[in-house]
């Protein structure tokens, strides 16, 4: 069987990093096409010449483009599967103030269209696969869940490279000022421990500015970084003591597996989609409230005192996110569907 897979393979972007690793966990098989446009026309071009002489089709990029590329394959009779890493219709909301009902409908229509036409969806979690049965029910029967996978390997090796580096003092989150990530609340915590405490933390934030950047960088304590190579961020990684995912809403949070394999211990939002491949969490590993400074500063604390990262690294289930695993799991899902 071909399969084609139609998406994102360059970007240092959560989804853009996640392709780029089932793509290396694919590249033992034969058979497989992917799209190497690097623009739209182009793509809708490839789209033409690849559908064709494939089996089935994978998105795995969100893109206006692939209504074309579905509309291809609904031509040829072609199965389609799309690879889901975020919801838009909701994250949108969360991180524009601003945003219409009229916008909100627009994104929500181009999604549903997706649900509708591609034989199967695949969430990139189990819990984000539940929430979308729930949240879309039309579509329940076509959600299924394939986790993200990771070179763990690679991280593992450049962690005990960099572990004389690690610095006690350096905390760090992903997602940059996206009110999604709720940074910002994270900043209160510290800032309060500092005072307080008198506990010196540092703390790095990486990624687009959106709309919370400007305050984040008011504290003193923060370096920010717009855009890194992912080499780079895996070092700050391996270098840093504590990483923090306060997310209203992620859906799985490659990061954060990426800090466990660094060897940092974690503080993450009971939202976060990969708490699924995590075992022995207990409640001070989590943020039941993303916006509750109090909470966040008690357990950054308890963390300094007591750490959590052997525990968690021990029932990481690597058996469904090394990247050869998850790149198998998914080949036999679609497998499945075309017999």
């Amino acid at each position: 069987m071909k399969f084609f897979f139609v998406g994102d393979f360059r970007s240092n972007t959560g989804p853009g990093i996640a392709n780029k690793a089932i793509r290396k966990g694919l590249s033992k098989y034969g058979n497989i096409l992917y799209s190497d446009a690097n623009n739209r026309f182009s793509r809708v071009l490839e789209m033409i010449v690849k559908i064709p002489q494939s089996d089935a089709v994978c998105f795995c990029s969100s893109s206006k483009a692939n209504i074309i590329g579905m509309k291809i394959a609904e031509m040829f009779n072609k199965k389609s599967f799309y690879i889901m890493h975020g919801y838009l219709t909701f994250e949108s909301q969360v991180s524009n103030d601003n945003i219409t009902e009229k916008e909100i409908e627009k994104i929500n229509r181009f999604e549903r269209y997706i649900f509708k036409t591609v034989d199967q969806v695949y969430c990139v979690s189990e819990g984000f696969m539940s929430y979308m049965k729930v949240t879309e029910p039309e579509f329940r029967d076509k959600f299924d869940y394939n986790y993200n996978g990771l070179d763990i390997g690679k991280i593992r090796k450049n962690a005990e490279k960099r572990s004389s580096s690690k610095n006690l003092r350096q905390i760090v989150s992903i997602g940059g000022g996206m009110k999604q990530k709720s940074n910002l609340a994270v900043c209160a915590a510290i800032n309060k421990l500092n005072k307080e405490r008198k506990m010196n933390l540092r703390y790095i934030v990486i990624g687009p500015p959106y709309t919370d950047k400007e305050e984040i960088c008011s504290y003193d304590f923060v370096t920010y970084y717009d855009e890194l190579p992912h080499e780079r961020v895996l070092d700050i990684l391996a270098e840093s003591y504590l990483y923090i995912q306060n997310s209203i809403f992620e859906t799985f949070g490659l990061a954060l597996i990426e800090a466990l394999c660094s060897k940092c211990n974690l503080l993450v939002s009971n939202t976060v989609g990969a708490l699924g491949v995590i075992g022995d969490l207990e409640n001070d590993d989590l943020i039941f409230d993303q916006n509750d400074t109090e909470e966040i500063a008690r357990k950054i604390e308890n963390i300094y005192r007591v750490g959590n990262a052997s525990r968690l690294y021990s029932g990481l289930r690597t058996d469904m996110i090394d990247f050869d695993k998850a790149a198998k799991s998914l080949v036999e899902k679609m497998k499945a569907r075309l017999t």
